[in-house]
Formats: C-alpha cells, sequence, structure tokens
C-alpha cells in the first residue's frame, strides 16, 4: 500500500507502462522543468510515452508564458513525450485536451467530478485544480514531437500565491476531505491520457469535451488584452473553438489559447 506523501520511482515503476505512457521513466527528486528537459530528451530521440515526473518543480511552465514552483511533496507535476505522427492536420492543442480528459478520469477515480474549463484547465468546486500545457516542436511543416505537461494541485501548500494565481484555486485533498495516494493518482491520470490519445480529431473526444465543459450555458467573460467579450457560452465547434453568443444576439467562434474565460455568475459549475 502507497503512502500518499510517498512519490518516488518505485512507487511508479511499479505501476507502469500504462497502456504507451510511462514506457520509459525519468524521475526527478527536483528539477527546473519537467517541460524544458522533455524537450531535450525529444530532441535526442527519447521515445513517445517517454514519462517525466518531479516531486518538487521549482519553474513550471504553462500558457501565456505563467511559470511555477511545485513545493516538495504537494502536487503532481509531469510531462510526457508524445510523437504524433498521424495528426499533422490537427492542432497540437488537441493533446492539451487529451490531457485534461485524462486529469478528469483520474479524479473520477476518486468519486470526484471535474469539468474542463476551456481550453485545458480542470476545475472542482469551480476553481481550478489542474493546468495542462502543451508544446510542440516542428521541422518545416512536419510535426516532430509535443511535450504535454501537467499538474495538479493535490496538497493545500500546492496553491499558487499572490501574482501568481490566474484563477481561483483549489487542491484535490480540500475537496475530498481526506490524504490522496499521489502515485496511484499519476497512474489513473496515465491511465486516461492513454485512452483518449487514440480518439484524436474523433468525434467521441469532442463529445466528450463538451459533455465535461464548465459554465455552458451560463455568462462568461473573455479577454485576449483588448476590450472583453462577454456572452452566454454555448458550446464548442467540431475544431474546439468555443461558440458564444455575445450581447447583441450573434453568435461567435473563438480560437483556443488566445483569451481567458472567466465566469460571470458565482457558485455555479461547480464540479463536485
Amino acid at each position: 500500500m502507497y503512502n500518499h506523501a510517498v512519490l518516488n520511482e518505485a512507487a511508479l515503476r511499479s505501476g507502469l507502462p500504462r497502456g504507451k505512457m510511462g514506457i520509459e521513466l525519468h524521475y526527478f527528486e527536483r528539477i527546473d522543468s519537467t517541460n524544458l528537459r522533455a524537450a531535450e530528451l525529444a530532441r535526442q530521440g527519447a521515445a513517445e510515452g517517454t514519462l517525466l515526473v518531479a516531486d518538487e518543480q521549482l519553474e513550471g511552465r504553462g500558457r501565456r508564458g505563467r511559470r511555477w514552483h511545485t513545493p516538495p511533496g504537494t502536487a503532481l507535476a509531469f510531462s510526457l513525450i508524445l510523437r504524433p505522427a498521424a495528426m499533422q492536420a490537427i492542432s497540437p492543442g488537441g493533446l492539451g485536451l487529451v490531457g485534461a480528459l485524462g486529469v478528469v478520469e483520474g479524479l473520477h477515480q476518486l468519486g470526484l467530478s471535474p469539468l474542463i474549463k476551456w481550453p485545458n484547465d480542470v476545475l472542482l468546486g469551480g476553481r481550478k485544480v489542474s493546468g495542462v500545457f502543451a508544446e510542440a516542436a516542428w521541422v518545416g511543416e512536419l510535426l516532430d514531437y509535443v511535450i504535454l505537461g501537467i499538474g495538479v494541485n493535490v496538497r493545500e501548500e500546492a496553491l499558487p500565491q499572490g501574482a501568481e494565481m490566474d484563477f481561483p484555486a483549489t487542491h484535490v485533498e480540500g475537496e475530498l476531505g481526506r490524504r490522496v495516494d499521489r502515485p496511484r493518482l499519476l497512474l489513473d491520470i496515465l491511465l486516461g491520457v492513454d485512452r483518449w490519445y487514440p480518439r484524436l480529431g474523433k468525434a467521441d473526444l469532442l463529445a466528450a469535451w463538451e459533455d465535461r465543459l464548465a459554465f455552458r450555458g451560463e455568462q462568461v467573460e473573455l479577454s485576449d488584452g483588448s476590450a472583453p467579450l462577454r456572452g452566454i457560452l454555448l458550446g464548442l465547434t467540431v475544431d474546439g473553438w468555443l461558440r458564444l453568443a455575445d450581447q447583441a444576439g450573434e453568435v461567435v467562434e473563438l480560437e483556443p489559447g488566445a483569451h481567458r474565460l472567466r465566469p460571470l455568475a458565482e457558485g455555479r459549475s461547480s464540479g463536485r
């Protein structure tokens, strides 16, 4: 039986691989960024499914250049190397969604009901518990590899502070009211990623995303550094763009990655 506080190489190797995920494992007690190290390994030819896990991460990387510190013993911070040769026509951002659905499935195993805040943050109780970030590398027009970085707040000490917090945050143990086995949760997330990865570009992936979409049917605000756009979140297009009925009643479609989304009503889309 795992100790919830022990996230180490032995605990992980005993449960790996999960399908194609975790074929090769690199574990670090402390590292600057699993995404940065994963990119180095990918350039050296590391296999698809290579997994990098850190107990403490000093300079985690996220969307729009954000960085955060993962204190030891408090969270999950890991990256996967993926080489999706069959998805040249698909946005690598779709892999962020695969990661988010993997987190959703891992949290379901704990009895929780998470939702996905477009495009790929995971919420519990209307608060962010996990962030997913996909970084692509190209050779000309061909996709070489994608680094899928995932962070999950497990304990209260993992919560970002002050200026680091871009959205109200929560942690898994706070939502459950009990301790969490971090190795077990990580392995369950990997199993979810492995399940959804072959479904890239398929209708059931989009349906699963839309079914778990936070704030659907609610008033939201989206901003991209210019004037904010407000309206009712309708759902998604077949390409994963957000469909919004603006204040004039017009339906607007917004590309993932360019906008920050905020709900205008409190206490909804709880994800409990």
